[in-house]
């Protein structure tokens, strides 16, 4: 049945877009899933087959985090040798994504998972396909008392009770720049408005450097860019409101953010040819210093520190995007990663204790210490001592500015019920590049939703 409700699910998506337990006084086991189970029935018991446990995140490649991702994963096995773990992260964002719906509609959910966002988990969470984690956290306070509660309420989803995600990394998305090609090119400051960010394109391009990379072909880029510019000029609450249909994509003063990315575009502040460019290719021309900026989050952080990546590694710093001088009030509203590890709900017994384990040991103290110190990866947690000597000051920066945001988002589309709209909205930003105006790339976004 279970097959069935998720196929239909991914029908609709495809039409629409694109044990360790603790002894109770009954002397029963209780699980960390927070649930009583009964462990004389189960089928590993006698160790005859092992119990699998698929997970299908965005930690792939050979980044430090991602080794220290399958140092975990090892260090499960290791101590429970009746589990096989089953890793098929995805790096690249498209093919994750395309897993993740063929998972969805062949039924076959992976333990553990990840949806961006949360305004589209309702249909997950009454079919069952997600586990409230809520009982978990109730079961094991001494993790998930750890958790920063702002990143936990994240995944509150109105509406429901519970918490349907496990936050695993946080930390503002905003503008890495490089300060000598800024002062070489006779920038004193990185621009901290909208009017001195386009003096400085201007001047940028006057001294033939790329003012920010950006390679559109990987859309979440151009996406990342409209964020930005969208809360700098709207606020939080206006992104809300186009979830819950107060406003339209239609409206002029969301025409606007559109149409501001379109001047960015038409002042040559990208790449030559940025729509056929990928994210890879932006970031190495920012660590070679022929772009002078570059908006993107913590997660590379450990790149642009690295000498052996850039020799730029001591000129690269972080800031806010600027902010428009006419709306002050939303100075502080900022784009920040917010990314969960999510648990099937269809999980019973012994994989479902095995699975929450697993997740609260990849969400533990010592791991977001390990991610911390040897990868410079943010963990919203807040039991962690991290030594000074061991992360870069351009970790600290960024840490410090993400603590100065009065109001925190992630994509805009988040807010959005509608599960198309991630790619609906990028694709749409990406035309632009491509002879759509803003107007146009309104009248699609806002047609996903009317025509639903």
């Amino acid at each position: 049945m279970k097959k069935i409700i998720a196929l239909l699910m991914m029908l609709t998506l495809i039409f629409s877009m694109t044990a360790c337990g603790n002894t109770n006084d009954e002397g029963n086991s209780t699980t960390n899933s927070g649930e009583e189970t009964s462990t004389g029935n189960e089928s590993t018991s006698n160790n005859e087959e092992k119990i699998e446990i698929r997970l299908l995140t965005r930690m792939a490649g050979t980044t430090t985090q991602v080794q220290i991702f399958k140092d975990v994963l090892k260090e499960f096995e290791a101590k429970h040798p009746d589990v096989v773990i089953v890793d098929e992260s995805q790096g690249d964002e498209s093919s994750f994504n395309n897993k993740l719906k063929t998972d969805i509609a062949s039924g076959t959910l992976p333990n553990i998972f990840r949806i961006q966002g949360v305004a589209n988990l309702s249909d997950y969470i009454e079919n069952g396909m997600i586990m409230d984690m809520g009982p978990v956290y109730e079961a094991n306070p001494e993790w998930s008392e750890g958790l920063a509660k702002g990143a936990m309420d994240y995944y509150k989803v109105p509406g429901y009770e519970g918490y349907y995600g496990v936050p695993m990394e946080s930390g503002l998305i905003g503008v890495f720049y490089n300060e000598k090609v800024l002062n070489d090119a006779g920038i004193d400051k990185f621009p901290e408005t909208w009017t001195e960010l386009k003096e400085a394109i201007v001047t940028l391009n006057e001294a033939d450097i790329v003012p920010i990379a950006l390679g559109a072909k990987s859309t979440y880029m151009a996406g990342h860019l409209h964020n930005q510019i969208f809360y700098k000029w709207l606020g939080i609450d206006a992104a809300k409101a186009l979830g819950t249909r107060e406003k339209k994509w239609t409206d002029p003063d969301v025409v606007e953010t559109l149409a501001y990315v379109k001047e960015l575009y038409d002042m040559d502040a990208f790449p030559e040819g940025t729509a056929g460019i990928s994210d890879d290719i932006a970031v190495t021309q920012f660590l070679k210093g022929e772009a002078a900026m570059i908006i993107t989050g913590p997660w590379n952080i450990g790149k642009f520190t690295n000498p052996e990546e850039t020799e730029y590694a001591e000129d690269i710093h972080s800031a806010k995007f600027p902010y428009f001088e006419e709306k002050p009030e939303f100075k502080d509203h900022d784009m920040q990663i917010i990314s969960p590890y999510m648990v099937s709900g269809d999980l019973e017994g012994k994989e479902k204790e095995y699975t929450t384990e697993l997740v609260m040991m990849l969400t533990s103290a010592d791991a977001a210490k390990r991610y911390a110190e040897e990868a410079q990866f943010l963990m919203p947690r807040n039991d962690i001592d991290i030594a000074d000597n061991t992360v870069s000051d351009l970790f600290k920066e960024v840490a410090e500015l993400g603590g100065t945001s009065e109001g925190i988002a992630v994509d805009v589309f988040d807010f959005d019920p509608v599960g198309s709209m991630q790619d609906r909205t990028r694709n749409s930003i990406v035309g632009m590049f491509v002879g759509n105006t803003p107007e146009q790339a309104a009248q699609e976004i806002q047609s996903e939703i009317d025509n639903k």
